[in-house]
């Protein structure tokens, strides 16, 4: 069993979604939670519920974009709760804020939106938790990536970029703090039943990818909150630096790509197939 009673954890945008389920996770397993997040109305009740319940939480409201509002967050964590054990880095900007587009069409103000709601709000919360959490004996960081970090999508530059970004600023701080006993490893989700994902992606790219995902089923929240859980605590002691994906498989077949193939090749491909065939 995971055993996180007297740990310190900071969710980002831990109100809904992804951020949720982790927040619920880590509470039921002990740990005393900071939902930091900008959305008051569900971060404070999400907070009052859990509190209800006899868990150990508190919520910040906290404005990624906003250095200031990273900086103070940490503090006010380590005066609450004595320190900071765990980072989670699960908030983003959505694409109603900063909408993405090709690099000929990018407009550099989304551009740099994007990457400072995904990127460097993580970089900031690292920056301002690591000493806490250094003189604290260490921790772990969890950061939150995605699929587009890995395989282009052709219209999430701005996002993809920036989640490339997070995935090398895992190893980075996974190599330069390990010997201050802190891990920081980073969780991939493909294709997500949270609110957000069904309101930008619709339901036609949702049935795509249940389609073609070898798993019978899409990954909800709390399938990516257990790994996240995972890396937080000391079952995953020795790992760090790494970067885990969670989409039921999606990305080890063609799911985009093998449809549109067999249609443009037409009878030839099935003919092709049928000459290689162990029969």
């Amino acid at each position: 069993m995971i055993d996180l009673s007297g740990k310190s954890a900071i969710v980002t945008g831990g109100a809904s979604g992804i951020g949720e389920q982790t927040v619920r996770k880590l509470a039921d397993l002990g740990a005393r939670v900071t939902i930091a997040d900008v959305d008051e109305e569900k971060g404070a009740s999400l907070a009052a519920e859990l509190s209800g319940a006899g868990k150990d939480m508190l919520f910040a409201r906290t404005d990624i974009l906003k250095e200031a509002d990273i900086a103070a967050l940490s503090k006010n964590v380590a005066d609450q709760f004595g320190g900071i054990d765990i980072v989670v880095n699960s908030a983003g900007i959505p694409r109603t804020i900063a909408p993405d587009f090709e690099v000929v069409e990018m407009d550099v103000n989304h551009w740099n939106t994007t990457i400072a709601g995904h990127l460097t709000s993580t970089m900031l919360m690292a920056k301002y938790s690591l000493p806490i959490m250094i003189s604290g004996g260490g921790g772990s960081i969890v950061n939150v990536s995605s699929l587009a970090s890995l395989e282009a999508t052709m219209d999430l530059t701005a996002y993809g970029a920036a989640k490339a970004g997070v995935n090398q600023l895992t190893k980075e701080i996974a190599a330069t703090y390990g010997r201050d006993n802190v891990r920081c490893n980073a969780v991939i989700p493909g294709a997500v039943l949270t609110e957000r994902g069904r309101k930008t992606m619709g339901k036609e790219m949702f049935e795509l990818f249940a389609t073609e995902t070898p798993l019978p089923r899409l990954a909800e929240p709390e399938d990516l909150a257990n790994a996240i859980v995972f890396f937080a605590s000391e079952m995953s002691a020795m790992i760090t630096g790494q970067t885990l994906t969670v989409d039921g498989g999606m990305m080890t077949k063609l799911p985009y790509w093998l449809p549109k193939m067999r249609a443009s090749r037409g009878p030839s491909f099935d003919e092709a197939a049928a000459r290689y065939s162990p029969e």
